[in-house]
């Protein structure tokens, strides 16, 4: 009976081999398109996943609730808190501080200098904590001393060439050395962590003790309770549970004089990932994920499969005429209903066999292109993913049953007396089902066609944003230690002398990067408000160099110095503290100021950071020379190569010893956006495949109504009817679904994207021309589909539709 049935379906197939290929096609891509973001999906939930005590590891976040702030999560916290919970906490096991350090310039004997890419400070315990694997050294002990790092296996390679490097010293650019002290395997692609080297959190301290005054009697910051700046961990014993433990250590805080404005709160390390988005001065995180990314993702999978499985019911009931009396003349000679429903749900078993086996290597095909475009590692392997493999098995069954149960019932219930005496027609209900589902298929792709053009629009929005600045042309040089700050004024003088540099100035910072913070007392404001607000060093050159705007008051003067200054605020400061004319205000830093600093501007609102944030309260002091300062460069429109080989030039005579090191502001306010980019595009594949496969159901039903409406056609054109009439008539019945579609699919398009642009404190508007543009889409892509269809039935001889009758 199987052989018979497999040997029919077979026969089926090889007759009718356009009707056989969309079927096959479309499952295919459908299948491979769920498989492909199942897979992804997987991915992004795998974050963490090699670390044995995932579960029971916390970050320690802080919110800061003071004046200027917006009450939101705070990747740092109080220095002094890590070391303190273990003790004062016996459920706590131990506690870990991972800070990102940067570069760091290194050099192994006759070996050129090169810098470490990205190197973190970690605590002893840094191995037990997490599942990272030695392959080199002691995990107990290779960072319990002071100056001691272990390197990943290509930062050995990049540092000491075919060299083994344990047990060796390498010079740093700082004015120490570190003895590598271990060689670890290079971090997997799945973590939030992102170092190519680490070195012993004593290093830090040691660092930090030498660079305090001699006559201070204050701790060093590392060990203070008063800010917040440290990156921190904690591992709870086996079993304990985490709810409520946040409120006991703002308690805790408190005890040791911790000021109200600042709130403790935990974040589960497997959350890191996916639910980070919120969270600022998160500078130790790389790779965030976002968590309503994934639902989207998941919705398009489930509804592109759906697509795909609709379209093989529309397309086996088009043809179900070419086969109705094959099945009369089944139930003539003794065939049960039961028998035929077991055939038809067979040939779409081996349909859809056939569509995954040419799914997988589809998938094969897609995933390198997936994880060059996202920086990801993702993998089909049978072998040892037995979730992907258990969701194929499942795949083939659900898909295929679900695909061709409705035709079997349908092809099954023919009665063999109407099919052989040649009456028979379909009947109104499949037809209305088929025109539902069609509907439903071109609603959810004309609401694709809307989120995609949202986001994109969301997207040119922020690139094209007045910033309050201007990133274009704008060359950044980080210097980054005392020895390169030293020659800053050197390496500013000489690339002036080329032509094409407008401006050469120093910053402590830049836009798009990670501001830090300050506790203010503003003139006149309540004695109970705490007020931090964000801050930032310019000079006079780089507010000009950078298109800032002075909108009342005066830049700063050249002459300023660390203990003369005025510093200028941004409008929305002015605005917070309800200063009618700022200009004659002062702020006051501590209780011990009592002269504080005038405000000598009021400079234009600027973005420096993301637009899902608001603009803060920023103060911007005036720079002076130190390490960590950046020289900031304007360059004329169109003379980035001349000025580049002038860079190299001047780079190698001011810090010979030095690699060249430098980046455009432009592109690292790219990357700031760059996930936001990697997700439209990818939805723009998804959402273009679901538009193809919801086509191919089109043209199933259009093949199908109009194979019923041929005996009409045939008679129109008898009566004198023109081709062209014909066309109108036809098309008019198929795309008035298409207008009912984009009924159904604006009110979508309206409340899913109006939720997503929720997430930018700065948004573009959800104007008619969205909705217009995606239904014109729609429209367009509809009519190309039945073109073909309603031409053809069009031209057609209407003798070859009424010659039995």
């Amino acid at each position: 009976m199987f052989k018979n049935y497999l040997k029919i379906a077979v026969r089926n197939l090889v007759r009718h081999k356009g009707f056989s290929f969309i079927n096959i096609a479309g499952l295919a891509i459908g299948m491979a398109c769920c498989l492909i973001i199942l897979l992804f999906i997987q991915y992004e939930f795998s974050y963490e996943k090699m670390h044995p005590d995932l579960d029971n590891i916390y970050r320690v976040l802080t919110i800061d609730k003071a004046m200027g702030t917006h009450s939101q999560r705070v990747g740092i916290t109080i220095p002094a808190l890590g070391p303190s919970i273990p003790e004062a906490f016996p459920e706590v096991k131990d506690f870990l501080r991972a800070t990102n350090q940067g570069q760091l310039l290194v050099s192994y004997e006759d070996n050129p200098s090169v810098y470490i890419q990205k190197l973190y400070s970690v605590d002893a315990n840094f191995f037990d904590f997490f599942g990272f694997k030695l392959l080199e050294g002691d995990a107990e002990t290779a960072l319990k001393e002071p100056y001691t790092t272990v390197l990943t296996r290509s930062e050995e390679k990049r540092i000491f060439g075919e060299e083994k490097g344990m047990n060796k010293t390498i010079s740093t650019g700082n004015g120490y050395d570190l003895t590598v002290t271990g060689i670890m395997e290079d971090l997997p692609a799945n973590t939030h962590l992102s170092f190519t080297a680490i070195q012993s959190f004593t290093t830090r301290i040691a660092q930090a003790r030498q660079n305090q005054p001699p006559d201070s009697n204050q701790p060093i910051w590392i060990e203070s309770w008063q800010m917040i700046a440290m990156p921190t961990l904690i591992r709870f014993n086996e079993g304990f549970s985490s709810e409520g433990f946040d409120e006991r250590l703002t308690a805790f805080c408190r005890e040791h004089d911790v000021g109200e404005n600042f709130d403790i709160t935990l974040q589960p390390l497997n959350d890191v990932h996916l639910r980070s988005t919120d969270i600022i001065f998160d500078g130790a995180i790389s790779n965030k994920g976002d968590i309503s990314n994934i639902y989207i993702f998941a919705a398009i999978a489930i509804l592109v499969l759906l697509i795909a499985s609709v379209n093989y019911m529309n397309l086996s009931t088009a043809k179900s005429m070419q086969r109705a009396k094959e099945v009369g003349m089944r139930k003539v000679v003794g065939s049960v209903r039961t028998q035929l429903i077991n055939q038809f749900l067979g040939e779409s078993l081996v349909i859809t066999l056939l569509a995954l086996i040419l799914a997988i290597p589809l998938v094969e095909i897609v995933l390198p292109w997936l994880n060059s475009l996202g920086g990801t590692d993702i993998r089909m392997n049978f072998f040892e993913n037995h979730v992907i493999t258990l969701f194929i098995v499942v795949l083939l069954i659900v898909v295929g049953i679900i695909s061709g149960m409705y035709p079997a019932f349908v092809l099954s219930g023919f009665k063999p007396v109407t099919v052989l005496k040649g009456s028979f027609k379909s009947g109104k209900k499949g037809t209305t089902l088929r025109t539902v589902l069609v509907i439903f298929q071109f609603a959810l792709s004309i609401a694709l066609i809307g989120s995609t053009a949202v986001v994109q629009k969301q997207l040119k929005y922020i690139k094209n944003k007045d910033l309050g600045y201007n990133r274009e042309q704008v060359i950044l040089f980080d210097m980054q230690d005392n020895a390169m700050s030293e020659n800053i004024e050197l390496l500013q003088e000489e690339l002036k002398k080329h032509s094409a540099f407008e401006k050469v100035a120093t910053a402590g910072n830049v836009p798009g990067r990670t501001f830090g913070r300050t506790g203010v007392n503003p003139e006149g404001a309540v004695d109970d408000d705490i007020w931090i607000m964000s801050r930032v060093s310019l000079s006079a050159d780089a507010i000009d160099a950078l298109g800032m705007e002075i909108v009342l008051g005066e830049n700063f003067l050249q002459e300023m110095t660390r203990d003369n200054f005025d510093v200028i605020i941004n409008e929305t400061a002015a605005r917070q503290l309800g200063w009618e004319n700022p200009l004659e205000k002062r702020f006051f830093f501590g209780p011990q100021d009592s002269t504080g600093v005038a405000i000598r501007g009021i400079i234009k609102d600027f973005h420096f950071i993301e637009m899902q944030q608001n603009i803060e309260p920023v103060i911007i002091f005036p720079q002076t020379r130190g390490p960590g300062n950046i020289v900031v460069a304007r360059i004329t429109p169109g003379q980035i190569e001349s000025t580049m080989t002038h860079v190299r030039k001047v780079w190698k005579e001011v810090y010979p010893d030095y690699p060249l090191t430098y980046s455009f502001m432009d592109d690292e306010f790219n990357n700031i956006y760059r996930r936001d980019e990697i997700t439209c595009k990818i939805v723009n594949v998804f959402s273009g495949l679901a538009i193809f496969i919801a086509c191919l159901g089109l043209f199933g039903l259009a093949s199908f109504t109009i194979s019923q409406r041929k005996k009409e056609i045939g008679i129109r054109k008898t009566m004198g009817a023109s081709s062209l009439a014909i066309v109108k008539i036809l098309t008019f019945s198929f795309m008035k679904w298409v207008i009912i579609a984009n009924l159904i699919a604006w009110p979508l398009i309206y409340f899913s994207m109006s939720k997503w642009l929720q997430n930018f404190a700065y948004r573009t508007e959800l104007d008619i021309w969205v909705f217009l543009l995606s239904s014109l889409i729609g429209i367009m892509i509809a009519l190309i589909t039945i073109s073909l269809q309603t031409f053809k039935a069009a031209n057609s001889n209407p003798v070859e539709a009424l010659k039995y009758e």
